[in-house]
């Protein structure tokens, strides 16, 4: 694969993920679902539904994308993403829409862990892999733009019919297939024979995966680190719409607060690989971490306009830091069990948001929305002193 071969690779991937992140929904499905009369405890179980698919397939489909390919995986989550924007547009009761979102569910299993085995394989076949940090920055800036972009589109279809905002999610995740049949796929490393049978081929990865887990005592603690910061922000961005309404921002003010939020991510991806360039990976977890605990209790102590500032750097800090980890991880994994291992990992950080995510609701209703993120932040405050000794230096 020649050099010019290489760059064109990476620029066929940027487009696919541009395009993949359309969803003009992103900001207003639950704002459907209500319309659509569908109560918030209703709403509650098809998210549920939604998370339990992921953790119910995220390992399979992940050794799907290790010995079938990740073309072969990315494809398919793409179909998936259009009988998702299909039965939206067609549902009118709850079991449609939990079908609905737990085909979204299962489309996200197959693209995640592929999009990044992809990358760093597509580096690694011309030696450039210290390059990674800074292309799955592009990447992360790319898809947080086209993501910011259907918030904004998708609020001005909905204002004219709700059947623009779900055919266009269909029209562009057909269009997401252009660029995925153009990618050049590198070569993998075989894990197994090619003899081996198709049920043999899945135990060796899935072995694999563990292994890597048992013998790489350096990252435990990253990987745990990783997985609540992110569980603790999808709950702050879920239920932070709700918390902004009954703070007095109107609906427009929060688009635009969950627009900016995504623009400033753009910024935050680009200078990732900066950062990792300057500290060392046991640094920037470490004192992220413990920056991530300060700006979590000045959102939850602060007055109105700060709470939105805390919300925002909370963000970023989670945006920073995942193609850094991400970079970490990937040195530490041979190209046959790339999407496997990112799919195990996946795979907790769901089921921690399918415990948590509904538990922290009930919290609100029992104690309130502020002693909730208290709550929430002792249980990561605890985590962090236990695990901060620990971490690679």
């Amino acid at each position: 694969m020649k050099t010019t071969s290489l760059t064109k690779n990476i620029r066929f991937i940027y487009i696919y993920i541009f395009v993949a992140q359309l969803f003009f929904d992103r900001a207003l499905w639950v704002i459907y679902l209500n319309d659509k009369g569908l109560s918030m405890s209703e709403i509650g179980i098809v998210e549920a539904l939604m998370h339990l698919s992921v953790v119910l397939l995220e390992i399979p489909t992940g050794i799907i994308a290790d010995v079938y390919g990740r073309k072969v995986s990315l494809f398919i989550g793409n179909i998936l993403s259009v009988g998702y924007g299909t039965f939206m547009l067609v549902g009118d009761s709850l079991s449609l829409f939990g079908l609905a979102l737990m085909t979204l569910g299962t489309s996200m299993t197959f693209q995640s862990g592929a999009e990044e085995a992809l990358i760093y394989d597509t580096l690694k076949e011309k030696n450039k892999e210290k390059q990674y940090t800074r292309v799955f920055g592009n990447m992360m800036a790319l898809a947080l733009l086209s993501l910011s972009f259907a918030k904004l589109a998708g609020g001005w279809m909905a204002e004219i019919n709700w059947e623009l905002v779900y055919g266009g999610i269909i029209i562009t995740h057909l269009l997401a297939l252009i660029p995925i049949a153009m990618l050049h796929e590198p070569e993998r490393e075989k894990n197994t024979s090619s003899h081996t049978g198709i049920k043999q081929q899945w135990l060796g990865q899935l072995k694999a995966g563990i292994k890597i887990w048992r013998t790489n005592q350096s990252a435990h603690i990253p990987i745990i680190f990783f997985i609540m910061i992110g569980t603790s922000i999808v709950i702050l961005t879920f239920y932070g719409q709700e918390y902004f309404t009954r703070l007095g921002y109107s609906s427009m003010t929060i688009g635009i607060i969950f627009t900016v939020e995504g623009l400033l991510g753009v910024l935050m991806a680009k200078l990732a690989y900066r950062l990792e360039s300057k500290w060392s990976f046991g640094n920037i977890t470490t004192y992220g971490y413990l920056l991530y605990l300060v700006f979590f209790l000045l959102f939850i102590v602060s007055p109105d306009w700060a709470i939105v500032m805390s919300f925002l750097i909370l963000s970023q800090l989670v945006t920073l830091y995942e193609p850094i980890f991400s970079n970490f991880i990937q040195g530490g994994l041979e190209s046959s069990v790339r999407a496997t291992f990112f799919s195990m990992i996946s795979v907790v950080e769901s089921f921690s948001i399918m415990l948590l995510f509904p538990l922290f609701g009930l919290m609100i209703d029992i104690i309130g929305f502020r002693n909730g993120f208290l709550g929430l932040f002792v249980m990561l405050g605890v985590l962090y002193i236990a695990g901060v000794r620990r971490v690679v230096r």
